[in-house]
């Protein structure tokens, strides 16, 4: 099976949420942009402008934090401090904003009227959901881990 050195792919990792990271804000500062040049799925918004704004913006939000919190957690992947109690913190931030981000995506397609995006929110809910596997997993591997440092 095709493997990539841990150090290519940490580094890989970074440039995507940099890319990531970078990608929402300039859709952030584009969208109002999009709206006023007639794109064919966001013209109906117009009646729902302000909710469809709303949740636009708390969607992008999400997805900042989210990659915010994936740096964060791969740098403590590279310092070598994975079972630790930041780690799953920042997989239950993770795994909540994807489950959120899920969730409003879901109002967002109706009022849009672009179905299409349906199965990226189900996706998103579904990430969310295996995100707090991972998370649990974590959790406990790290209760484990403490109690192995504090015996003698």
């Amino acid at each position: 099976m095709f493997r990539i050195d841990r150090k290519i792919s940490v580094m890989l990792s970074y440039i995507f949420c940099a890319l990531s990271f970078f990608g929402v804000l300039l859709l952030a500062i584009a969208l109002p942009f999009f709206r006023s040049a007639n794109v064919p799925f966001l013209a109906n918004q117009d009646r729902f402008g302000f909710w469809g704004y709303f949740l636009e913006y708390v969607i992008l939000a999400l997805v900042l934090i989210s990659t915010v919190c994936l740096v964060l957690l791969l740098n403590n992947v590279r310092s070598g401090a994975i079972f630790t109690s930041a780690s799953v913190g920042y997989l239950r931030v993770i795994s909540w904003a994807s489950i959120l981000a899920g969730v409003l995506a879901i109002p967002l397609c109706f009022l849009i009227e672009w179905n299409l995006l349906l199965p990226v929110a189900f996706v998103g809910l579904f990430l969310g959901v295996v995100l707090r596997v991972v998370k649990n997993v974590i959790e406990e591997g790290t209760a484990i881990k403490e109690e192995n440092d504090s015996t003698i």
